[in-house]
């Protein structure tokens, strides 16, 4: 027997960089958790920071290193 997990369909925020939103498919118990404010970290560990960074702020991880070149150089 397969277990199917419920996807749901979600609109990050706008990115901080070009104003872009994101969507995402995600699992819809996850978000359930995310939305009741479990941290993302522990949620979905499998993803990258960049990934989760897109669910909290919607920024992408190009933007993001647009924004903060100066810093790292």
């Amino acid at each position: 027997m397969s277990e199917t997990t419920e996807k749901l369909s979600v609109t990050t925020p706008p990115c901080m960089g070009c104003g872009a939103t994101t969507e995402m498919l995600l699992d819809a118990d996850k978000v359930r958790r995310y939305t009741k404010g479990e941290f993302v970290q522990k949620i979905w560990p499998e993803m990258s920071p960049s990934e989760r960074e897109l669910i909290m702020t919607g920024t992408h991880s190009a933007c993001w290193d647009a924004m903060f070149k100066e810093e790292e150089d």
